[in-house]
């Protein structure tokens, strides 16, 4: 019989992020019965470090932490990767990857104006920051940058990320200032659903409406944060449950491998990818009815619709739908009723174990034969392909 090995799992049960996190760390620990999971307290993780735990899963958000990590024998992995520790195995979100579909998700919508809100000196908003202002610089965009003034009180706080802290910043004020100077209509992409719910409630305050002059785009798709806000926001999904998963792979690694310890492996996971909602659902230069289609055909392209449908939806002649298609996002409607069921066939690929066949059916393709013939020509490779090469 195998020796029990304790593991500390020291990441926070009050986010989707922190739960979603959690259970990825679980589905591995299924295959490893030896494993006794131990939730702790993430900000009680640095009086612990001592109690003997054979290895560590954690979120280090502060360096009293990181320092007590590091004097244990046990091997760590930091899923936060706030604070460099070479001993420390880590496993972060791709902030180039998050960076990019932002910026891409708010061009595509054809602004003018883009902006990024995110905290003081704080690593994954200053990585998402970096990534989403050089994507737009290289398309010769310079975006407005948010910069909280210093202050003791703007001090980004470890219970912002730990706690159930939903009530106004402390630099709530300045934020709103700055979002009052800013150019509209504007795209503004912010690090995380706690920033964007920041942003929302500063655009309540000063009575702009959102989308129309302000769009909010977050990252976590976390329902305290999305759901329960007037408009629902858009979000990056950034994959939590693959984040643990791969976390609890690496501290597995570092457990069985003398060489994965000397040598910590260093993971980074792609996002799912956007859950568009309400705070997104505008294109400034295009006509009210055009979001409308829009959103008709995301709820609907899986039911088998066709162009026919939408132009009776919105009501206005196909020539007049088409050409406002073409001149918002370079399409026709029946093209881009495609690329939604491929969107969708894609992600049921990737996240489910569904059939292939049965994946054909939920996408409004139907025979398995006409989803690889499509599939394969969107991009490149067969449903069996891209469901391999894809992380779950």
């Amino acid at each position: 019989m195998k020796r029990q090995i304790n593991i500390a799992v020291a990441v926070e049960r009050s986010s989707a992020y922190g739960r979603n996190c959690i259970c990825g760390v679980a589905e591995i620990a299924e295959q490893h019965p030896e494993w006794s999971l131990v939730l702790v307290d993430p900000q009680q993780a640095a009086f612990k470090a001592s109690n003997g735990f054979d290895g560590w899963i954690c979120r280090v958000v502060d360096i009293r932490t990181a320092k007590a990590l590091a004097r244990c024998e046990s091997p760590v992995v930091d899923c936060l990767c706030a604070i460099s520790q070479p001993r420390f195995a880590t496993v972060k979100t791709d902030a180039d990857a998050i960076g990019r579909l932002a910026a891409e998700h708010l061009m595509r919508h054809r602004f003018s104006n883009f902006a990024f809100c995110g905290y003081r000196r704080v690593s994954f908003s200053d990585r998402r920051r970096n990534a989403f202002a050089t994507f737009l610089e290289k398309n010769k965009i310079r975006p407005a940058i948010y910069r909280p003034p210093f202050h003791p009180q703007n001090r980004f706080r470890r219970d912002f990320l730990l706690g159930d802290h939903i009530e106004s910043p402390p630099d709530f004020d300045d934020l709103s200032k700055w979002l009052k100077r800013l150019p509209k209509p504007i795209g503004v992409f912010c690090c995380d659903d706690l920033r964007a719910s920041h942003v929302l409630a500063a655009c309540h305050l000063l009575r702009l409406s959102a989308p129309s002059d302000v769009a909010i785009l977050g990252v976590d798709d976390d329902p305290m944060f999305c759901m329960f806000t007037t408009p629902r926001l858009s979000s990056i999904d950034p994959g939590a449950p693959a984040i643990g998963r791969a976390a609890a792979s690496a501290l597995a690694k570092m457990l069985s491998e003398k060489n994965a310890r000397e040598n910590p492996p260093q993971v980074i996971i792609p996002p799912k990818g956007i859950v568009e909602r309400a705070s997104t659902n505008i294109y400034p230069h295009a006509p009210q009815w055009f979001a409308d289609a829009l959103a008709f055909i995301r709820s609907n392209a899986t039911k088998g619709i066709s162009a026919s449908d939408v132009f009776r939806h919105v009501g206005f002649s196909r020539t007049l739908v088409e050409r406002t298609f073409r001149d918002n996002i370079a399409t026709s409607v029946q093209r881009q009723i495609a690329e939604t069921r491929i969107e969708e066939a894609k992600k049921l690929l990737s996240h489910t174990s569904l059939p292939i066949k049965e994946v054909a059916a939920r996408t409004g393709f139907s025979t398995l034969e006409y989803l690889s013939r499509a599939f394969s020509t969107a991009t490149g490779l067969t449903p069996s392909d891209w469901r391999e090469r894809t992380p779950s």
